[in-house]
């Protein structure tokens, strides 16, 4: 039997690492042996580990139905790895005699730790990974909400549009706020150093906007993420043959976009600013450019909110399709949302609910109680160790 060491060796996502690099970290996992219909994950239950599938099929049941297969090479239960106090959002069996590499969530914290390159490369394989859910789940969304027709795209506004709000007055009154307390507020960077807060701080730069402006339109290429630094920005998105549904709006602090900086896809949704204000912008040259900790620090914080608003999203479709009502903390309606539509507009599924879903995947709920839940890998110890400069290496 190949060694652990060899069968990392021979998996995509790794073969850019230096032998060595995948020798020091291959103690760290363990070899699982699954026999047909034996059980890896239950749905609900904590989550404790990652794994990679070496050889066979998993298949994934939510609700008692199949909604999805892991086939060898690929990593399962990464995503959820790095965020603390996540669920497993399925229940995992073999299809088949399966066998994988499992990685305990306190050893992938280990990993970070000594800074492992095979942290890093799982943490871009994460990444990906949390795309292709976002992606998945909007697919999902605009089936139910159009009937099974594609969510159709917005045009391109006229160049006499363009014109006038080239030249429109009121824009913002005053200066662009900093960028620092913006990435502070983000998940995972409120008790960063000052040298890694200019670090990223480096990678953004101030737009101003005013009332009306486009300034993302569903269907054009996405390069770039944005964070809200002053005023509001409506998130729409056609649902609904022509006529565009707002999903959110966005404050101070609030991003968009992130996953294009990962997975270059269309924009799903347009953004229109509902006041003047300041935003910040990083295109995925600004993204690819970070180096060190703030590399890592700042795809770890996208990854973190990728996956929360996988969470919520998700749940709100499930209370879409089944009839649930919404948990006792949702999120108050938004400013300017218009009553729930009948069931029969969204081929039997709760309108609202659909666009709840919808606008989860665009952002991260603004509410604190929310955020709070949103936390990744390093726990107090490490804060600590970071902080005394004493971090294992």
């Amino acid at each position: 039997m190949a060694s652990v060491a060899d069968d990392l060796a021979l998996l995509p996502f790794f073969s850019r690492l230096a032998r060595h690099d995948i020798d020091r970290a291959a103690g760290y996992f363990r070899r699982v042996q699954l026999e047909t219909n034996e059980m890896l994950w239950s749905q609900g239950a904590v989550v404790d580990e990652m794994a990679i599938v070496l050889v066979g099929e998993l298949v994934a049941h939510a609700h008692l139905q199949e909604v999805g297969r892991v086939r060898a090479p690929d990593i399962v239960g990464e995503a959820g790895a790095f965020v603390a106090g996540s669920t497993r959002t399925a229940t995992l069996k073999a299809a088949r005699p399966t066998e994988l590499l499992a990685l305990a969530v306190p050893d992938l914290r280990a990993l970070r730790f000594a800074k492992s390159r095979v942290y890093d490369a799982i943490l871009e394989q994460a990444q990906r990974s949390a795309c292709r859910r976002i992606a998945a789940t909007n697919a999902r969304v605009a089936n139910v909400a159009t009937g099974g027709q594609a969510v159709p795209t917005r045009k391109e506004p006229s160049t006499l549009a363009r014109l006038w709000r080239t030249l429109r007055p009121g824009g913002p009154a005053g200066p662009c706020p900093p960028v620092g307390p913006l990435l502070r507020s983000q998940p995972g960077l409120r008790d960063m150093e000052p040298d890694l807060e200019q670090l990223l701080s480096t990678g953004f730069s101030p737009e101003s906007f005013e009332e009306g402006q486009v300034i993302l339109l569903q269907g054009e290429p996405g390069s770039a993420m944005y964070l809200v630094a002053d005023g509001q920005i409506d998130v729409l998105r056609n649902v609904l043959g022509d006529k565009a549904e707002l999903l959110v709006r966005l404050g101070p602090g609030q991003q968009l976009g992130a996953n294009t900086l990962v997975d270059p896809a269309p924009r799903t949704a347009s953004c229109v600013a509902a006041s003047a204000g300041w935003l910040y912008r990083m295109d995925r040259e600004a993204f690819d450019g970070l180096r060190g900790e703030a590399r890592t620090a700042w795809r770890e914080s996208i990854l973190a909110t990728l996956a929360t608003q996988i969470r919520y999203a998700n749940n709100a479709l499930e209370r879409a399709l089944t009839g649930a009502p919404p948990p006792k903390n949702a999120a108050p309606a938004r400013a300017g949302a218009k009553p729930a539509k009948p069931a029969a507009q969204s081929g039997g599924a709760d309108f609202q609910e659909l666009i709840r879903a919808s606008g989860f995947l665009e952002s991260l709920p603004a509410g604190e109680a929310e955020l709070e839940q949103v936390s990744f890998v390093m726990d107090e110890d490490f804060q600590r160790n970071r902080k005394n400069k004493n971090v294992p290496r």
